[in-house]
């Protein structure tokens, strides 16, 4: 009987339970972290603090909007995440050490938490800035302005993240294995994907988990193989893996995710559009452009998130069990997939089978044990 098929040791059943805590203890930990968020939203507006610090800020800078939206949003999102640090550590550090995923030292993860707090920043004031910008010069049309911006960032971060933002995390070198090498680039070519190089992504200084992907745009694009992965899986597991992102490829879902978002996106902003007049009216803010009702903007896009995380995370869901689909046509049948979906479970610590109601709910792909099934499922292998 091949190793994969064998029934569990008696030693990892404990591994089963700790993942099925792992994750509930995540989802708990969503929960919380909701609350406080509008916990704090709401203590950042009825408190007049919000409206302070953007009087404050008017009286020392007085016409130049500009700047003062701008650190309005930096002093903003700084105190926001200085009340969520220990949430953070505890969430990110302590208990990904606590259940054997994480390498790192505190110090390294507090420095590449910096490194995140600072890209957000960067990326909340550019936000910021332009939606304000929108709101005062096109109050009625603002949500279609906001809407293209939201899109076209959304665009360039996914071209720039494998040659600016990825790197400042985890090393990338190309890979050195030749034969391995070679393999993926004939089975990614013969798929049509034409990418600029297969790299060695450095994860195990940082994580024990594994993971693969396919990153970048058109002349950024490449193949990232994490390290964690190169060890213990064997080339077809590899290659299943990298037939699933292919399978994503070869099905335009990058196309199909940001036409969705962008859909999802004018909803939100337009409905936001449609009752952020009334509560700005409703709590005295001089127009929906004054900074100091930024909570309340925030709120409503929270809102409307949570109601259409369902049916994002559903689609999702459909997308990754047709890139499996094509994975276990592209290996000519399902065990390859199978095995490396088994290990990965494994390795990531991932509930196999989840509560139907959290996958519908919170995740946006389908569980190792819903995969399985549906790749055994599927009928004979069809010409990739």
């Amino acid at each position: 009987m091949p190793e994969e098929h064998m029934p569990p040791a008696e030693h990892e059943v404990p591994r089963n339970r700790q993942a099925r805590d792992y994750e509930s203890t995540h989802n708990r930990l969503f929960l919380i972290r909701l609350a406080l968020t509008v916990c704090i939203l709401a203590a950042y507006l009825l408190s007049g603090a919000s409206a302070q610090l953007a009087a404050g800020l008017r009286t020392r800078f007085g016409n130049a909007w500009l700047l003062v939206n701008g650190l309005y949003t930096i002093v903003t999102i700084f105190g926001f995440a200085a009340f969520m640090f220990p949430l953070s550590v505890y969430s990110e550090h302590t208990l990904e050490h606590r259940y054997g995923l994480s390498r790192q030292s505190f110090e390294g993860w507090f420095f590449d938490y910096l490194k995140s707090l600072l890209i957000e920043l960067v990326l909340a004031v550019l936000f910021v800035e332009a939606i304000y910008v929108f709101l005062r010069y096109a109050p009625n049309l603002w949500w279609i302005w906001a809407t293209i911006f939201y899109v076209a960032v959304a665009v360039v971060l996914t071209a720039i993240a494998p040659v600016l933002i990825m790197p400042l995390f985890h090393k990338f070198e190309p890979l050195q294995n030749a034969a391995l090498t070679d393999r993926v680039r004939t089975f990614a070519e013969s798929a049509g994907l034409r990418v600029i190089g297969v790299f060695r992504w450095g994860l195990e200084e940082k994580t024990a988990t594994g993971n693969a992907a396919i990153t970048g745009i058109g002349r950024t694009r490449r193949i990232v193989l994490g390290d964690t992965l190169l060890e213990g899986y064997s080339e077809d597991e590899i290659l299943a893996i990298l037939a699933h992102e292919i399978g994503h490829y070869r099905h335009r879902d990058l196309a199909r995710l940001i036409l969705s978002g962008s859909i999802t996106a004018a909803a939100g902003f337009y409905i936001t559009h449609r009752v952020l007049g009334f509560l700005v009216n409703r709590f005295g803010f001089a127009g929906v452009d004054d900074i100091a009702s930024f909570p309340l903007l925030v709120f409503c896009l929270l809102l409307f998130s949570l109601f259409t995380m369902p049916v994002s995370n559903g689609y999702s869901r459909r997308r990754e069990f047709a890139a499996d689909a094509y994975a276990v046509a592209a290996m000519g049948g399902p065990e390859p997939l199978v095995s490396a979906l088994e290990k990965l479970a494994d390795q990531n610590l991932s509930d196999r089978d989840p509560p139907r109601w959290i996958e519908w709910l919170l995740h946006s792909h389908p569980s190792i044990g819903r995969r399985v099934v549906r790749a055994r499922n599927l009928s004979a292998p069809r010409s990739a």
